[in-house]
């Protein structure tokens, strides 16, 4: 519809003079009917913007150290008691590696190894020194030493 200038009242769009005044001068046409809604532009697929893949890291994963605590020393302590104790006073640097030895196998961070390696020769060394004093002491005979099928 499209609305007069002098008399103001609204005609049809297709109306050269006004219906009312017979004026020929009118507004722009408008239209009564609600305008169809614009086309809603079609979605766009969503795209994750690309990101660099992260830098691939060569060599051996870092490595990562246990504190050194107590029962570390008491390992190392075990391993050089029972070494020493091969030489002299094994009747008690044996028995002190020997325990420093497992308390620091089970409650040690760091040094395991060390720690049964201290353990293995307290052992040994505690067996043969004993079997030597023995002997030397005539307690045990000859066959302890060299042994019972000789």
């Amino acid at each position: 519809m499209k609305k007069c200038l002098n008399c103001g009242k609204e005609n049809k769009n297709e109306n050269q003079f006004c219906s009312t005044c017979g004026g020929t001068t009118f507004e722009a046409p408008y239209s009564t009917d609600e305008p169809a809604p614009a086309p809603a532009p079609a979605p766009q697929p969503y795209q994750q913007p690309q990101t660099p893949p992260p830098p691939v890291m060569m060599g051996p994963p870092p490595v990562i150290k246990k504190p050194f605590t107590l029962f570390d020393v008491l390992t190392i302590l075990g391993f050089v008691s029972s070494l020493v104790g091969l030489v002299q006073i094994w009747v008690v640097l044996e028995p002190l590696a020997l325990v420093s030895s497992v308390l620091g196998f089970f409650k040690g961070n760091r040094s395991k190894g060390l720690a049964a390696a201290g353990i293995v020769i307290a052992v040994i060394a505690f067996i043969i020194r004993l079997f030597m004093t023995l002997y030397n002491n005539n307690v045990i005979g000859r066959w302890a030493i060299e042994g019972a099928f000789k």
